[in-house]
């Protein structure tokens, strides 16, 4: 940052100077250190798009709640899985969230929004064990976007009858 002369002058004087070496090593350090700034609020959120598990041949889920409905999906994103499928009345869709151990523990009260094409969104929570449930619902095409601690998963194109 200094002008040439006054450069040659303070690298010359460093030189000779033990305790000024010592102070420049130690701040040529301290420069080279990776700094370690915290994650914005943007840069943590992370938007991961569900997508369609389908089992290899040969292979049988149950659906939930006992019922066999094959309008029962399973969505996999990375380590969350999430099963959503029509509810008991018209109008209703139920979902459960299973997700790795590391975020496992962390779905109680989570935020659910089920997002209609047009329209207002409609919110839910998690429960303890990842479930959740809409009622009330109009017909047409949704998005689910399930609020994590690390990100938002989202299933794009959900029918409710």
């Amino acid at each position: 940052m200094l002008a040439e002369p006054a450069r040659v002058q303070v690298a010359s004087h460093a030189a000779e100077c033990d305790e000024c070496r010592t102070e420049l090593q130690t701040l040529r350090a301290f420069l080279a250190a990776p700094i370690a700034a915290p994650e914005t609020v943007f840069e943590r959120a992370r938007r991961v798009v569900a997508t369609l598990f389908v089992p290899a041949p040969g292979q049988a889920y149950g659906a939930l709640r006992g019922t066999t409905d094959s309008a029962t999906r399973v969505f996999e994103a990375g380590d969350v899985t999430v099963t959503v499928g029509p509810g008991q009345a018209r109008g209703s869709l139920f979902g459960l969230v299973v997700a790795g151990s590391d975020i496992a523990d962390s779905l109680d009260a989570r935020v659910v929004r089920l997002i209609p094409r047009e329209g207002s969104s409609v919110v839910t929570t998690l429960d303890d064990l990842g479930n959740f449930e809409f009622v009330g619902l109009e017909p047409g095409l949704y998005a689910l976007e399930i609020d994590l601690l690390d990100g938002f998963v989202v299933v794009e194109e959900l029918r409710v009858d």
